[in-house]
């Protein structure tokens, strides 16, 4: 179940799964065709779940007065899942959405501005408003006035034979090979998409750490627990 397979060997293992000569001279439509089949595949899955291994956190410097930023090049604004700023030494969660009731505040329109940043929301396609205007700068040091994004990065491009898919070969590949056989109206359809399915919730399981909850507080039995006094973090 690898990840980092390359598109060359993907475009074999269709082949393979879907019946199809494993001869080299494989014609450039039903290449394409393959080719388009396997990166679309790709990002269906990819949209449909929040793989954990394609976590991202990007940070946005902040200038005063400076209302409208660009999103970082590898994550799309559907895909952001957490946005926060740091206030002093706590970074406080920005919530989504702008309306005429925080204009009525800190009107963006005519420039008020204060700090710290509050709201972020869309603005002209790839790009973020924040709200307030800011007043000062953002600190790359210290990160206060930063505003950090976590989501989900961008999908590599499957292109050329040497590029590799984020996702698990096998999943690809169970998916497309049962796109293909529906279209074909071959008998083993069906069990191709349960096999995708199977594969699919398996890899999901795998991936979720969700940690024990137990009523009333405290650790689930059987933890570890250290001895000794309490340990209290310092900062030098």
């Amino acid at each position: 179940m690898p990840r980092g397979v390359t598109l060359g060997q993907l475009i074999t293992d269709l082949r393979s799964e879907a019946g199809h000569s494993l001869q080299a001279n494989l014609g450039k439509a039903t290449r394409d065709v393959f080719v388009n089949l396997i990166d679309r595949t790709q990002r269906r899955l990819w949209a449909d779940y929040s793989w954990p291994f394609l976590s991202v956190t990007r940070d946005i410097n902040i200038n005063a007065g400076q209302r409208y930023y660009d999103l970082p090049s590898d994550v799309t604004f559907e895909r952001i899942e957490r946005v926060e700023t740091k206030h002093g030494d706590v970074w406080d969660k920005m919530h989504f959405g702008i309306t005429n009731e925080h204009y009525n505040q800190h009107d963006s329109d005519r420039g008020i501005r204060s700090s710290p940043i509050r709201r972020y929301d869309t603005y002209e396609g790839n790009q973020l408003e924040i709200w307030p205007i800011p007043s000062i700068d953002s600190n790359a040091t210290t990160f206060k006035g930063i505003m950090r994004m976590h989501g989900i990065k961008n999908l590599s491009a499957l292109v050329s034979e040497a590029d590799t898919a984020d996702l698990d070969d096998q999943l690809i590949l169970l998916y497309a090979s049962a796109e293909l056989a529906a279209r074909q109206k071959q008998g083993d359809a069906n069990n191709k998409l349960a096999q995708a399915q199977a594969h699919y919730s398996r890899l999901k399981a795998r991936m979720s750490k969700t940690e024990t909850f137990v009523i009333g507080g405290g650790e689930p039995a059987g933890m570890y627990r250290p001895k000794g006094p309490p340990l209290i973090a310092s900062t030098g």
